[in-house]
């Protein structure tokens, strides 16, 4: 289910991927300061890509978040990804990579518990550096599940990011369930579409807050 494939073959592969975990690193390491040998450690250490092999034209400059009206965590769990499957179906997109905006082994993940990290393991996931994953959407609601509830707060859980098909994009899920899309401008309406029709409530961070999983 989880193929994988490095890192630096999704960035010479795809541009769309190679701008954005750049513009996401540069951003996350904006504050770094070199003069101090912890921070510069960290950064040598997690940030493999600062800077595009190209500049993407047009950028990527428009985001939105979408969110699934769950009434319970079991909804939340056995609908979200079928509902997912069903939008990026419609904008012609079949499979993704997965990935981690910084170079964290995925096999260290922080899992909601063990069961998790074990499925992980038994469908393709490797304890090998630089390591990011390729999915089928039709696998999603098998292989996605595996990292809700983590123990990830206040960055990105995890990066879904189109790996082939006309529409570009990238999905980060957050800690409250919802994906945080990130786009060129152009996608606005095919991307609008899609989400209508797949019974995603599309929106700002206003959105996020409202249907959080702490809610339900």
């Amino acid at each position: 289910m989880f193929k994988p494939i490095t890192r630096q073959e999704i960035f010479r592969t795809s541009i769309f991927a190679d701008n954005l975990i750049a513009l996401f690193q540069q951003s996350y390491t904006s504050d770094i300061d070199m003069t101090v040998k912890s921070e510069a450690s960290m950064l040598k250490k997690y940030y493999d890509h600062l800077q595009p092999f190209k500049i993407i034209e047009p950028p990527i400059n428009s985001n939105c978040v979408l969110a699934f009206k769950a009434t319970s965590k079991k909804e939340y769990i056995d609908t979200f990804c079928l509902v997912l499957q069903n939008f990026l179906t419609a904008l012609n997109i079949d499979d993704l990579y997965l990935t981690y905006f910084n170079n964290k082994n995925l096999y260290q993940f922080e899992f909601e518990n063990f069961r998790k990290r074990n499925l992980f393991k038994l469908n393709g996931g490797k304890n090998t550096k630089n390591l990011a994953y390729q999915i089928k959407v039709t696998d999603l609601h098998k292989g996605f599940p595996l990292f809700f509830f983590s123990g990830v707060y206040d960055v990105p859980v995890i990066f879904l990011i189109t790996a082939n098909g006309k529409t570009p994009l990238s999905l980060r899920l957050c800690d409250d369930g919802n994906l945080h899309l990130n786009y060129q401008e152009m996608y606005q309406n095919q991307i609008q579409k899609a989400a209508k029709e797949a019974g995603l409530k599309m929106g700002d961070i206003e959105i996020c807050v409202q249907y959080r999983l702490q809610n339900l």
